[in-house]
């Protein structure tokens, strides 16, 4: 059977399957003809196993233990429940600040001292906050892998080309690559998530050079579904912050004293010969190299 009837089959999506498949939790056979993959009724099994311990939390290294038999089940799901119970009390202790927050008048009228005081309590703390650095890490590599780059190794002139090259990068990736629409401006799926892509030429010693940048079709869905969007907004200000520092960089820099001893014009030159290179290659950079095969 193929993914669409494991899919159904199974409950389990056809992105998530091959997803499985790369982490080595599910091996299908291929069909000699044409190279696809079999699914068995052992491989649906399987997949129904996975999605029961999935529904449980339990993580994914843990369930390939499972499925090769190197941990017992009963001993798996016994340390999960321990760490549900752990989960559980960082819960209720960011459940109770929360309410009490939720009950002040205003920000002036919380009593701030005794509110950190109890969030510096490693006791009642540290799940709590170690949530908020794991997600600030995945909103920031989501934001970081949203966009990627790689260099053809043919010259990209035509829609054929555009999809030759694509599928080979796909190929040496490792990737499951569907092409959708087939033109100098494609759109495709990688794994299962939507993307387009566009060609950007630049010169290197006189001699152009194309770079293919891929974006997914809908960004906001790349963020990690399960961080709240009122989370997940104020970690991707958090993860850009590096661009009002700059700005107040450029709007300081003229106030040194070194810069005060140059006459205005001299000081907006010395500004401009500095900022201009800089702004120019970080674009370059940005365009062409910004997360090169998603490194």
């Amino acid at each position: 059977m193929n993914i669409k009837d494991a899919q159904a089959l199974s409950g389990v999506s056809a992105e998530n399957i091959r997803f499985y498949e790369k982490q080595g939790l599910l091996s299908p056979a291929r069909n000699k003809q044409n190279d696809y993959r079999e699914y068995s009724p052992a491989d649906i099994a399987a997949l129904k196993r996975i999605r029961a311990l999935r529904m449980l939390d339990m993580p994914l290294p843990q369930i390939k233990a499972v499925l090769e038999g190197a941990e017992p089940i009963g001993a798996a799901a016994a340390r999960q429940k321990e760490r549900l119970e752990a989960r559980s009390k960082e819960l209720d202790a960011a459940i109770a600040l929360c309410r009490e927050v939720s009950g002040a008048a205003s920000l002036e009228a919380l009593d701030i001292d005794a509110l950190l005081s109890r969030m510096d309590d490693p006791a009642r703390s540290a799940g709590f906050f170690q949530r908020w650095r794991d997600d600030y890490r995945r909103v920031a590599l989501a934001e970081h892998e949203k966009r990627f780059t790689f260099l053809p190794d043919e010259a990209v002139t035509t829609p054929q080309e555009f999809t030759a090259a694509l599928l080979a990068y796909a190929a040496e990736e490792d990737l499951d690559i569907v092409i959708t629409k087939e033109s100098m401006y494609p759109e495709f799926t990688l794994d299962g998530i939507e993307y387009t892509a566009t060609r950007n030429y630049t010169a290197v010693r006189g001699c152009p050079v194309a770079s293919i940048a891929c974006e997914v079709a809908h960004p906001e869905d790349f963020l990690p579904a399960d961080v709240p969007p009122s989370r997940r907004r104020l970690m991707r200000l958090l993860h850009y912050l590096w661009l009002p520092a700059a700005v107040l960089l450029v709007i300081l820099l003229p106030r040194l004293e070194l810069f005060q001893q140059l006459a205005p014009w001299e000081s907006l030159l010395v500004l401009a010969g500095l900022l201009a290179p800089l702004g120019v290659m970080s674009f370059r950079s940005w365009l062409l190299f910004y997360n090169e095969k998603h490194k």
